[in-house]
């Protein structure tokens, strides 16, 4: 059976009725409780090669953004609720892999792979206006430094923290299936927060961050020769509460 997901409304309407007969105090205790929280939902089901060579002129490392959330809502009442909508759980899901193939100078400890990997950032409401490539990627998949004279990756991205979703198996065209559920609390595990491929294992600053108007952008990437990135699908689910 499918899990329920409430709209905005829905929450609204079982805070109501709850607090005719508890304090408003246990009323949110009972829905933060059962994680009785509206969720934004997009995901993209679009083929797209990201081929490093193809950025032989800036550093061999080329991303694509390849899928945009809806952003963050406001809340639409402000009688019932909190006032404001608080981002509670990020999920993402992608599937890919790379090139399908490896050669023995793919791996060396100056070069550790894979550099077949999925990041994710957050487009902040007050940027949005200003990014040229954003437009295209609400329509699908781009490579935003071809609406840019082609500059390198660190310049595109230099103002953007960047998460680490997963990294694609080394030299196989099997296709797998990435995912990941990010909340506000941190995990036990590994973490690094310099990796090349974004921040791994630190997902709770993502989820701590996001404001209304924000956007999630999963990013598909791929770095040094030789070495691909093929997505097949993705998506973006978060989860709020108001």
């Amino acid at each position: 059976m499918a899990h329920h997901i409430p709209s905005e409304g829905d929450v609204q309407t079982v805070r109501y009725l709850f607090r005719a007969f508890l304090p408003l105090e246990l009323v949110d205790a009972i829905i933060e409780s059962a994680e009785y929280w509206p969720c934004i939902h997009t995901d993209q089901s679009r083929p797209v090669l990201v081929d490093a060579r193809k950025a032989v002129g800036q550093g061999l490392k080329l991303a694509w953004c390849y899928l945009v959330s809806p952003p963050v809502p406001e809340p639409l009442s402000k009688e019932q609720g909190s006032g404001h909508s608080r981002v509670r759980r990020v999920e993402v899901k992608v599937q890919g892999h790379d090139q399908g193939w490896g050669e023995p100078n793919f791996l060396t400890a100056t070069h550790p792979g894979p550099w077949s990997w999925f990041e994710a950032i957050i487009i902040k409401a007050f940027r949005q206006s200003s990014l040229i490539w954003l437009p295209a990627a609400l329509n699908g998949p781009v490579d935003p430094a071809s609406l840019m004279a082609r500059p390198a990756f660190a310049d595109i991205f230099a103002d953007f923290t960047r998460w680490h979703i997963a990294s694609n198996v080394i030299a196989t065209q099997r296709k797998q299936e990435h995912s990941v559920v990010w909340t506000e609390e941190e995990i036990q595990g590994p973490r690094d927060a310099g990796g090349a491929r974004g921040r791994e294992g630190l997902g709770h600053e993502l989820v701590r961050e996001l404001q209304p108007g924000d956007r999630i952008a999963i990013l598909a990437l791929a770095q040094q020769w030789g070495w691909e990135n093929h997505v097949n699908k993705a998506s973006i689910d978060i989860f709020y509460s108001v």
